[in-house]
């Protein structure tokens, strides 16, 4: 094969990777991928301003401020099928280290602030062996958030609800490396004022 040929099917080479968005950073590129199996077990988040206890009256002495985590499921498969790797080994598993979270309002009554309560870089640790699976618990809505007066206001009857879409970024690296990889997933976060237990 000469020069020519060979810089041409290079540059080929170069020019589909880009529009097949390969990228450094991509989840399917690693020797092992990672993925979100499930989020709330696939149910809507229902984040209160107030859980009413066991009476289920609002106002009473067993009323408390419910602060909201959702479990997530991970799993791992290997990259490439036809590699046998030895558990506990280098690539073995994915390490989850953080998190994002973005909120995106869905509905004309959710307020402009809920952006403040936005996530970059939240800790959390989850090893998820090849061929396994692992779960974290992962703060949605804080305490900080169920004080704010918009979130209050909802426990007046004729405050409308609104739901929000929350995006989750998980940050990991492959076992045995230090590159670091995204993991995204999305949960949908309906916002209201009281629920009974």
């Amino acid at each position: 094969m000469n020069s020519r040929a060979l810089i041409t099917m290079m540059a080929l080479a170069i020019v589909l990777a880009a529009l097949t968005g390969c990228s450094d950073n991509s989840n399917e590129l690693q020797n092992v991928v990672c993925e979100v199996e499930s989020i709330n077990e696939g149910d809507p988040l229902i984040s209160a301003a107030i859980n009413a206890g066991g009476d289920g009256i609002a106002g009473n002495d067993d009323d408390f401020v419910p602060i909201d985590f959702v479990l997530v499921i991970f799993r791992a498969r290997a990259g490439n099928t036809n590699v046998t790797i030895p558990d506990d080994g280098t690539y073995s598993s994915f390490i989850i280290t953080s998190y994002d979270l973005l909120w995106t309002a869905t509905d004309i009554n959710a307020p402009a602030t809920l952006t403040d309560f936005n996530i970059t870089d939240g800790l959390i640790y989850a090893k998820v062996p090849i061929g396994d699976e692992a779960e974290v618990s992962v703060l949605v809505a804080p305490a900080e958030m169920k004080q704010e007066a918009w979130f209050q206001a909802l426990i007046n009857p004729s405050t409308p609800s609104f739901s929000a879409s929350a995006q989750l970024i998980f940050k990991g690296h492959v076992s045995g490396t230090d590159h670091q990889v995204e993991v995204p997933a999305g949960l949908m976060v309906n916002f209201i004022g009281t629920v009974v237990n």
